[in-house]
């Protein structure tokens, strides 16, 4: 069977190498009121095998594997497995046939043990009627050791990192007969290194014949580790191929259905020195992290801060919106020492953040766009008993039009836009409270390619307009394509600072592991 992606085919049917598909889907359509989120979709899956579920945000990957994963019912459609027709009613009955779903929002009970969480649904008895907690432990220990986890079964999980917790969430989704892991973004937290180890245990669950459905915005990811790519694109199956037949820029075209320049691209003039200086970091130290840290922010600059997890990027911007307190160093506004003592305070000053969580700290995800975009600014639409609701309303719509936010109706819960469009309303929350010193933190994350650049199209556009934008990235490609200048931070320090000119990827990186852009890295005293 002939498979494609745009006018390119691939032979993807089963030969002796590539076994049948033992699950298919087809015709699968779901509609929500205003929303096709899939129209006529099919995908197969066979034995050991690691397929590529890409698209943009709102191309309806998710309800595709929400209907696999037994928590959507399609309106129309079938699906088989091993030749039979089956219907999941919930989520139960997917994992009795043997299919499990990790999700990007780990799904665990932070005050429960390790061992509860991998067992939190499935408790093991033994003859005699009670819970088997040395069988449990037994299997939970057998298999976490596989995955390279040897810490306590007793821990509660909200102590351990995110890949720790991860592995958990392996070790749930296994400890039970798996035949299909689906995985939602599963590297998004994850740093290099931990990416590197999550791959390896990927293919060792390959190698055990486990098939793998891998969601992910990482195109380098999905040429490292997958067998085979699906493409969505506004909810309909618009291509597949094998991975080998592909390239990155191909893959792409067929994503967006159009290109789309991925190097390092040409803003425009670069930022003058004798601009003015709109903020500057002078020795900024913690008690936990931060140590000395200086730099300084010019209007209309888009300053990118790199480093891996846990070096301090994320904490430099908490203390300058004034989240946490510096134990020394000053931190000026315009000139003027602006130590701020709350985000209400910085918000005043013209200083504002989008936060590293978005779901968590960003946005209320049970309030409406309209209400999300206006609450730092809920004084400017105060009347005198109430809201001036028409004239809140009138001012997000305008916003959301400029930011090219897709929603169905400003009053619709935030929670029910895509990750992109979440991230265009905390952007139009500040730019209603009238900021111009933008600090955002990781603002591509967990967002398609097609929105990162739109993303990254709205950052160039607030700089060319005289404001001024700190940006977060882990993937120092991005902060390559977006920025005029880089700042590299490992354990709490400046290890490097980069103009556009000097951009180099091998440099940046010895940066941020310690070195100094010479290839040296700074030994450990």
């Amino acid at each position: 069977m002939a498979r494609y992606v745009g006018n390119q085919t691939t032979n993807a049917g089963p030969t002796a190498e590539r076994p049948a598909a033992f699950l298919t889907m087809a015709d699968i359509s779901k509609s929500y009121p205003g929303v096709q989120a899939l129209c006529g979709v099919k995908l197969e899956v066979r034995p050991g095998e690691i397929v590529s579920l890409v698209g943009e945000n709102g191309a309806g990957k998710s309800t595709m594997m929400k209907v696999l994963a037994g928590a959507v019912r399609p309106d129309s459609g079938e699906i088989r497995l091993d030749g039979e027709l089956i219907e999941f009613p919930n989520t139960s009955a997917a994992h009795a046939r043997g299919i499990s779903t990790i999700y990007q929002e780990l799904m665990m009970v932070p005050y429960l043990s390790v061992l509860e969480n991998v067992f939190l649904g499935m408790l093991a008895t033994n003859g005699w009627g009670t819970l088997d907690w040395p069988e449990m432990r037994k299997r939970a220990t057998a298999i976490l050791a596989e995955l390279g986890y040897f810490g306590s079964l007793d821990s509660p999980v909200n102590k351990l990192s995110v890949a720790e917790q991860q592995l958990v969430e392996i070790c749930r989704a296994t400890v039970r007969p798996c035949r299909l892991l689906i995985m939602d973004e599963p590297t998004a937290s994850l740093n290099r290194q931990e990416v590197e180890h999550f791959f390896k245990i990927v293919r060792k669950l390959q190698r055990a014949g486990t098939a793998i459905i891998f969601i992910t915005h990482h195109l380098n990811e999905i040429f490292e580790v997958c067998d085979r790519v699906v493409v969505l694109r506004d909810g309909r199956l618009v291509g597949e191929s094998d991975i080998a037949a592909l390239t990155e820029a191909r893959l792409v075209e067929v994503m967006l259905g159009r290109k789309l320049n991925l190097e390092k691209r040409d803003w425009g003039t670069s930022v003058p020195k004798g601009a003015e200086i709109v903020l500057e970091v002078d020795g900024v130290s913690t008690p936990a992290l931060l140590k000395n840290v200086s730099f300084e922010l010019r209007r209309g600059e888009v300053l990118g801060l790199a480093g891996l997890m846990g070096s301090g990027r994320t904490e430099i911007l908490r203390a300058i919106f004034g989240i946490d307190k510096p134990s020394s160093g000053v931190i000026r506004s315009r000139g003027k020492v602006a130590m701020f003592s709350g985000p209400r305070a910085a918000l005043a000053s013209g200083v504002g953040l989008g936060p590293e969580d978005r779901k968590a700290d960003g946005l209320v995800l049970s309030m409406s766009v309209r209400h999300n975009v206006t609450l730092s600014s809920l004084e400017r639409y105060s009347g005198l008993f109430a809201l001036r609701s028409r004239a809140e309303a009138g001012a997000v719509g305008k916003l959301c039009q400029r930011l090219q936010v897709k929603y169905s109706s400003i009053e619709a819960p935030v929670g029910k836009l895509s990750g992109g469009n979440q991230q265009k309303v905390i952007l139009a929350r500040l730019l209603d409270a009238e900021v111009d010193v933008f600090l955002l933190d990781e603002p591509t994350r967990g967002v398609d390619i097609g929105a990162k650049d739109a993303i990254f199209e709205l950052i160039r556009d607030l700089a060319a307009k005289g404001a001024s934008v700190v940006i977060v990235s882990s993937v120092i490609e991005e902060l390559i394509h977006v920025s005029d200048r880089i700042v590299c931070l490992n354990l709490g320090r400046v290890t490097d600072e980069q103009s556009r000119e000097q951009f180099d990827v091998s440099n940046i990186m010895v940066s941020v592991m310690g070195g100094h852009g010479n290839g040296l890295v700074e030994s450990v005293q």
